[in-house]
């Protein structure tokens, strides 16, 4: 899984000097007073992270270090010969050049309040400038702590790859999700919504032409939830989707079964036909398991076959082979682990649920397991046979 940031509690100057401009000549800022500056980042909905560094107060302006925007998202690309800063993110660019009161902000010319300077090797921003462009609130002084407060600038994070030539493209902070065709037309697929964190995306062509994206995003301190977002395009529309989410304790989950594709929202599994997209089966699995559950409660299917499905409820995240006929359950650790292991496995552990119990194959009616020793660390290997067979 590729890891992208989400932020967010960050150090002070040496974080912020780690991002300096490289290959510009230093001048030193004449008339200058070193203040502190503390910034706030928002997504547009909440506070996702703050700030504090050193700052400049010039000729009654006040001026921030540029490389403080990359917490936000923004890339910044410093051209040499004509002394530049460009800064672009999610559907936000804005330029800076050197000397000059005159930048462009989204395309359009606009007057800073000074003019943009090297000190120690470091870009100086008007912070007002860098307000406006962020789509933050006024830069406010405090007398008392000599601090510069500048509030919830806009995160303008994203994350993107290119697939049989189309650009799919996701913005971290409003969860909108494009896709760019080889003609460079920009269409907005869906909106994943807030509380993206780290992301990646994967592709996989169906034997019947069809695009499935699957995007994963891990969240949760320390980073100890995946949910899973499914898709299945034709010609960059999306003709199904689904929606889960599960512990990374949790086993795969289930994308094929019998040549249809799998797609769980949580309680609910469709089997999709390749090609066409009509749905061949859909399974109520709190009704096949014989459960009253709220919507807190919800099941990974890590294996579907006619006869049986291998569901990991959310709220005991222990694997259970599930009858499809008659919603027979088995508890397959009890089945497989001594007693000894199955009292490891049953200590309650918010953050790391489960019995690490994992389907390898199935051959006819045995099943082969690994399961995790998490005395030794090594992995063991299990048969499971069911029942009524030899």
């Amino acid at each position: 899984m590729k890891i992208k940031p989400k932020l967010l509690l960050l150090p002070a100057l040496a974080f912020a000097l780690a991002f300096s401009i490289p290959a510009a000549p230093a001048s030193a800022a004449k008339s200058a007073s070193e203040v502190q500056i503390q910034i706030t980042f928002s997504n547009g909905l909440d506070i996702t992270g703050s700030a504090i560094s050193k700052a400049q107060i010039k000729n009654g302006v006040s001026y921030m270090p540029a490389s403080l925007v990359k917490i936000a998202g923004i890339e910044i690309a410093w051209n040499n010969s004509s002394k530049t800063a460009s800064f672009t993110g999610w559907n936000k660019s804005f330029q800076v050049k050197l000397g000059s009161i005159s930048g462009v902000l989204d395309g359009n010319k606009i007057s800073l309040d000074g003019a943009p300077y090297m000190y120690n090797k470091e870009l100086y921003v008007p912070a007002k400038f860098l307000a406006k462009a962020m789509e933050g609130g006024p830069v406010v002084w405090d007398p008392a702590a000599k601090t510069l407060l500048l509030n919830r600038l806009h995160m303008y994070r994203s994350y993107s790859e290119t697939y049989e030539g189309q650009v799919y493209s996701l913005s971290l902070d409003s969860g909108e999700l494009y896709v760019t065709s080889k003609q460079n037309k920009k269409t907005r697929l869906a909106t994943l919504g807030y509380g993206l964190d780290l992301v990646d995306f994967t592709f996989e062509r169906t034997p019947a032409g069809l695009t499935l994206l699957q995007i994963s995003n891990n969240y949760g301190e320390p980073h100890i939830h995946v949910e899973y977002y499914s898709y299945l395009l034709k010609n960059g529309s999306i003709l199904r989707q689904g929606h889960t989410d599960f512990h990374t304790t949790f086993g795969e989950a289930a994308v094929w079964a019998d040549g249809k594709l799998v797609m769980n929202d949580r309680q609910t599994l469709r089997l999709i036909e390749d090609g066409t997209c009509a749905v061949a089966e859909t399974i109520d699995l709190p009704e096949l398991l014989g459960t009253s559950v709220t919507r807190d409660v919800y099941y990974n299917v890590e294996a579907v076959y006619p006869d049986v499905l291998l569901v990991r409820p959310s709220n005991n995240a222990f694997l259970t082979l599930v009858n499809r006929s008659t919603g027979e359950q088995t508890l397959l650790y009890k089945e497989l682990l001594n007693p000894s292991r199955q009292q490891q496995v049953e200590q309650p552990d918010s953050m790391f649920p489960g019995d690490y119990l994992y389907l390898i194959k199935r051959d006819g009616d045995v099943f082969t397991f690994k399961a995790r020793n998490m005395v030794n660390g090594k992995d063991e290997v299990y048969t499971y046979t069911l029942a009524g067979t030899e």
